[in-house]
């Protein structure tokens, strides 16, 4: 800490005298009309102003970066680009980016002095990832993934750094599939019921199972789901059981809720007089967007 003290009147006249005592003539001389007392206090406070300043700017960086404001969609087994920029309308091309998932290193895709970085690259994204250099230029980093899977689910982090700071932003991306056609396949039941199972793969998030009669009405069924501990994806078996096989037809829908779509399937039931009967492959299955 610093303290300073002004002078009195009479103590700077005493300074004063004392200086020029010391001083010989010619050196009286060249003094004349300049001050030899000490910076001011207000100077000494203005200096060490600038150096806290300093210190407590070092490591910030002058800019900073943005991404979508809404979470990015992709399909499982297609391609994605995910895209953030400065946000001054400077070059990038000098700076280290990096693209990472919960921790900075290993990354997802690292570009640093002008050349990529595999050697520093998750194994899980090695020779799936391009990194468009020429966005640089444009203040963008924009980085494609390709053969999404449901494990890229979830967020991304993209850094800028330079030599005086860095800036980062977050990206989430969302990941959807959109599972195969629905089968049903009918069987008669005990006591004279019939059985109708749906079987179908290849989804993600979680599905929604549902059984309606000719009528349109909803049945009460049994669903179970598993999931594919290689693809992430999850497979359906959904059950249901009609005692009355005048209902006709049934129908299988199975949908995607973020995606907004469903493949649904329907299946004939015999009524009372047909003929006995062991297995009845479904019929029609189509996609339909809900």
């Amino acid at each position: 800490m610093v303290f300073c003290r002004h002078m009195t009147t009479r103590e700077r006249s005493s300074t004063m005298s004392g200086a020029q005592a010391s001083l010989s003539p010619a050196a009286m001389a060249n003094t004349q009309g300049r001050d030899i007392f000490p910076p001011s206090c207000s100077i000494i406070f203005l200096l060490l102003k600038l150096l806290s300043y300093s210190l407590s700017a070092k490591g910030k960086a002058d800019f900073s970066v943005s991404g979508p404001g809404q979470p990015v969609l992709a399909m499982v087994g297609e391609s994605v680009k995910l895209q953030c920029h400065l946000s001054l309308n400077i070059s990038a091309e000098d700076m280290e980016v990096r693209w990472y998932r919960k921790e900075p290193s290993p990354a997802v895709h690292l570009r640093k002095k002008g050349r990529d970085m595999p050697e520093e690259q998750m194994w899980q994204y090695k020779g799936r990832t391009t990194f468009w250099t020429a966005g640089l230029a444009q203040d963008q980093a924009v980085l494609t993934i390709r053969n999404v899977t449901v494990f890229d689910n979830g967020t991304f982090h993209c850094k800028f750094k330079e030599s005086t700071g860095s800036a980062e932003a977050t990206l989430w991306l969302r990941v959807a599939g959109l599972g195969s056609e629905p089968r049903i396949q009918v069987r008669a039941g005990q006591d004279e019921g019939i059985r109708a199972e749906c079987t179908s793969e290849g989804w993600y998030p979680e599905p929604q199972v549902e059984w309606r009669d000719f009528r349109g009405q909803t049945l009460p069924s049994t669903t179970n789901l598993t999931v594919s501990p290689t693809t992430g994806l999850f497979a359906v078996v959904s059950n249901v059981i009609v005692w009355d096989r005048d209902v006709g037809n049934l129908s299988c829908s199975i949908s995607n809720p973020l995606l907004q779509k469903r493949m649904e399937t329907k299946s004939h039931l015999p009524g009372e007089c047909s003929a006995p009967f062991d297995l009845k492959i479904s019929e029609h299955p189509q996609t339909v967007s809900s």
